[in-house]
């Protein structure tokens, strides 16, 4: 995993790096958000640079709302994708697509920050309208916003003016109706205790900026490690991204099919199997006929898929 480089807030309310070293990385709260017009990137921290332009662009406020709440929760330092991210860097980018899941695992608090939901300081709390609006909000369509709420165990959610609307324990049951995603992996169950086939489900009806990071964004989902390849276009980089879940998986994991007798099997074995020998134990690499060397990566992996799928019944 590539070593975080988060940002601290200095007394004076200055913000600046804190270079990575391999010691202990501090306590840190971490951004999550959807990219909008003039956001704060990378470039702009420069030493030298007039910061007075950076100040007043848009994404400036994104900044100081994850400064002041950090403080607030006894934070110095902070992350925010846009500014900490040097994506003119094509390695360090790549780095940093192959880590973010687990920087967003390891950080103390995840902040998502709504900016189409908004709870003015009135004096009273229409929570009929902002839940509404909660509901709709475009965050829950983003690719990138799928491992940014399942991978933080604390997530709290701020309307557009920074005022904290909930968290993902009290919002789980809705957060559940809005993405389909399953409560224990909300709750933070081990992504491998999940099919394949169930995780794909959580990003279909989600989208990105960039084609090819429809598949990107799923790479700490299924915990594999691949080089983002911009350009390649969105079907390559799926294919690419199924590739290595065949990886993954082949080898290491036998799928015993479960006898006709067992309390579990439901409507499973009603489904048709390529093999007629139940006590069979089939697994990626036996030889079976099933995943020969002509078959197709994707092929290999919808038929793997679909015996995961019938072995958790």
């Amino acid at each position: 995993m590539s070593l975080i480089r988060p940002l601290q807030r200095k007394p004076d309310g200055e913000i600046v790096f804190r270079e990575p070293t391999s010691g202990e990385v501090p306590a840190y709260p971490i951004l999550s958000h959807t990219w909008g017009e003039e956001e704060v990137i990378y470039q702009d921290l420069k030493k030298g640079k007039d910061k007075s332009k950076t100040v007043n662009k848009a994404g400036w406020r994104k900044i100081q709302f994850c400064a002041k709440q950090a403080a607030v929760d006894g934070l110095e330092y902070f992350w925010v994708d846009t500014y900490c991210i040097d994506k003119k860097n094509t390695v360090k980018l790549g780095a940093a697509i192959n880590s973010i899941f687990r920087w967003y695992q390891n950080a103390a608090r995840c902040y998502v920050y709504l900016t189409d939901i908004s709870k003015p300081d009135t004096g009273a709390d229409d929570q009929r309208a902002w839940e509404e609006a909660f509901r709709k909000s475009r965050w829950f369509t983003r690719g990138w916003t799928l491992q940014e709420l399942i991978a933080p165990r604390l997530v709290d959610f701020f309307s557009l003016e920074g005022k904290r609307l909930g968290n993902k324990l009290l919002f789980e049951s809705t957060i559940h109706e809005i993405t389909g995603i399953a409560n224990k992996a909300l709750r933070g169950d081990a992504l491998s205790n999940f099919s394949i086939k169930e995780r794909r489900s959580w990003a279909e009806r989600r989208n990105t900026m960039i084609e090819e990071d429809e598949a990107y964004c799923l790479i700490g989902i299924f915990d594999v490690s691949m080089v983002p390849n911009y350009g390649e276009r969105r079907d390559q980089a799926f294919r690419r991204l199924e590739e290595e879940i065949l990886k993954l998986y082949k080898g290491k994991i036998e799928i015993e099919r479960r006898k006709p007798s067992s309390p579990t099997v439901g409507k499973a074995m009603s489904r048709p199997r390529p093999n007629k020998s139940r006590n069979k134990s089939i697994s990626l690499n036996t030889g079976n006929g099933f995943l020969s060397q002509q078959t197709s990566s994707s092929a290999k992996l919808r038929w793997f898929t679909r015996q995961l799928n019938l072995s958790a019944g």
